[in-house]
């Protein structure tokens, strides 16, 4: 009751401060105060278009290393803030959408971001910078034994801690030993994929799996060997290349290697591929007028679709080669639900009843995350969880009985002041 008491008065207090007319005042929420942010501020970036969709953010000066972003632009030229792909020393090249983005010279002061798409080349200089330290060696990821295989074509052999490796690059018709190769990266070859083609060409990793692999590249129905440098035997996990004629001019490349399902479009007569299938990106756009896919593409046994003619075609399908006996997939198999599947159950009343006062109750919780500290600080209101958990009604009584008392009081004197008037 002591406590009641107590409580009782300050309510009171509360109750004839509120008579006062400048008590307003002490309601009123404070002036928001500005916040000076002391975070530096991002180096400003040298932003390119690449094209009516495309724009791409160049960063490179004494300071910093090269780096560039590509983001979309939207139809109404407004540019979308989430990166659509991201270069830098360490990650030169990356493939969206059949547009492959490649930093080539990077690690020079001079870099150059290329963008490859429908079979052209556009070169974008970035700012002038500082050259890597220590200047490109071979004992560099990517330095090995550049050979010249044709067609303004390298071959790049390497056979160190990542295994063997042929990376096939571009580099023009006027290419002579010695000069640099660090341009654009056409295919990789190694363990996990051994066959591949590219400008006419066709790539095999032969002997893969042994200490002394050989690079076979097949021109116009001639071949010839590369033997990279010796190494450590190893198991290949990739699976031989399946060529798929799909119609409308164009074949399929199906590939199956440890890191998934892959599917490289070619148009008849070109020596370039249209759009590569992966994981990542396993279905062409419907602007691009046919369809190809790949269903299941995280799934144990991924399957290629295609239809490139209309009049009630039925689709195209067809497997992918089987990886090699003992050879396990480098991510979650996950299956993919089909058509056929059945819709998810609508939920019970009971279900949505509780989704609804979750609902409800969070602008309460909001609240009262935001109510500053004391009794009367900003003329905040206690939600009514929080009045609830006082469970104090002699204090709500006398409280109500005070404010009547004040009421009362206010009207007689009222009554006097008219009486005496």
């Amino acid at each position: 009751m002591r406590t009641a008491l107590r409580t009782s008065i300050v309510t009171a207090a509360l109750a004839g401060a509120m008579l006062v007319p400048a008590a307003g005042s002490a309601f009123a929420a404070p002036a928001p105060q500005a916040v000076t942010s002391t975070k530096a501020a991002a180096s400003q970036a040298e932003r390119v278009v690449i094209n009516k969709h495309l724009v791409a953010d160049m960063v490179n000066s004494a300071t910093e290393a090269p780096s560039v972003k590509i983001f979309i632009v939207n139809e109404d030229g407004t540019t979308r803030p989430k990166t659509l792909a991201s270069l830098d020393r360490g990650h030169t090249k990356q493939s969206v959408q059949g547009t492959v983005f490649t930093l080539t010279k990077a690690e020079t002061a001079e870099p150059v971001l290329t963008v490859f798409e429908n079979g052209a080349t556009t070169s974008f200089p970035l700012p002038k910078g500082k050259a890597a330290t220590p200047a490109p060696s071979e004992n560099d990821r990517y330095a090995g034994q550049a050979v010249s295989i044709g067609n303004g074509m390298v071959a790049v052999l390497r056979n160190k801690a990542e295994g063997p490796e042929a990376w096939i690059r571009y580099v023009g018709p006027h290419w002579q030993p010695g000069d640099s190769y660090m341009l654009k990266v056409l295919t990789v070859l190694n363990r996990q994929q051994t066959t591949d083609s590219a400008f006419g060409a066709s790539f095999k990793l032969t002997k893969a799996e042994t200490t002394a692999p050989v690079l076979v590249v097949t021109t116009d129905g001639v071949a010839k060997s590369y033997p990279l440098p010796q190494g450590k035997a190893g198991r290949t996990c990739a699976a031989d290349s399946k060529i798929q004629d799909i119609g409308a001019g164009t074949t399929a490349e199906l590939y199956m290697s440890s890191n998934g399902p892959k599917v490289v479009l070619r148009s008849s007569g070109s020596d370039t591929f249209w759009r590569i299938l992966d994981r990542g990106f396993p279905a062409l756009n419907k602007s691009d007028g046919i369809i190809a896919r790949i269903v299941n593409p995280s799934g144990s046994k991924p399957v290629f679709e295609w239809q490139t003619q209309g009049g009630g075609t039925p689709l195209g399908r067809t497997s992918f080669p089987s990886l090699p006996t003992g050879c396990e997939l480098n991510y979650k198999v996950t299956e993919e639900q089909t058509g056929s599947a059945k819709p998810a159950p609508k939920p019970s009343s009971a279900t949505t009843g509780v989704t609804t006062q979750t609902q409800a109750q969070t602008p309460v919780q909001a609240q009262t995350a935001v109510v500053p500290k004391g009794a009367v600080a900003a003329g905040a209101e206690l939600p009514v969880e929080t009045v609830a958990d006082t469970d104090d009604s002699t204090t709500l009584a006398a409280g109500a009985g005070l404010f009547a008392i004040v009421a009362a009081l206010g009207a007689s004197v009222l009554r006097r002041r008219r009486n005496h008037g």
